[in-house]
């Protein structure tokens, strides 16, 4: 499957939101759950990465999204140099490809030509482990366990929640 990264754009919305309904269906990855996806949501973290931070998307050569990322700071001045709120979304037709890992590479490396960022941060539940090896493999290091945070549903444990950031520059 061949496909091209590029930033991501208003028009990306529609194929933005089937690929994070068929990742939410698929469970084990992102915090919401499919009836959660909605267009307001996907509109909401396209409008502000677009106007404050950062959106790539992986795009087939047959024009359909296969995956999204997307971050951006805080608007008070003391956290607008961490980048947050970054969300990662991979087709499940489309993953082990490596294309999430292109994505993060290239949203890391993108958000250390902008002076502006200094650290990268994200959450990941700690059952993600496939999750935790991407992040840790592209420097990002453990910052904090809020435990019990992520309710999975009736009768099934609270999950902890690991932060993670990587460090953009040094003295960060």
């Amino acid at each position: 499957m061949s496909y091209r990264l590029r930033p991501s754009s208003l028009a990306d919305q529609a194929g933005i939101h089937q690929v994070y309904r068929a990742a939410a269906r698929q469970g084990g990855g992102l915090l919401r759950r499919e009836d959660e996806i909605t267009n307001g949501y996907i509109r909401h973290n396209l409008e502000n990465s677009l106007r404050i931070g950062l959106s790539l998307v992986a795009q087939a050569d047959d024009g359909r999204i296969l995956a999204e990322i997307h971050a951006w700071p805080s608007e008070t001045r003391q956290l607008g140099h961490c980048l947050t709120n970054l969300t990662v979304a991979v087709d499940p037709v489309a993953q082990g490809r490596g294309i999430g890992r292109a994505l993060l590479a290239h949203l890391i490396a993108a958000a250390k030509a902008n002076p502006k960022f200094r650290i990268i941060e994200l959450y990941c539940r700690e059952d993600n482990r496939r999750a935790i090896d991407l992040y840790q493999s592209l420097g990002f290091v453990f910052e904090g366990r809020l435990k019990g945070r992520v309710w999975q549903g009736d009768g099934k444990p609270y999950l902890d929640d690991l932060l993670m950031a990587l460090y953009l520059t040094m003295g960060a």
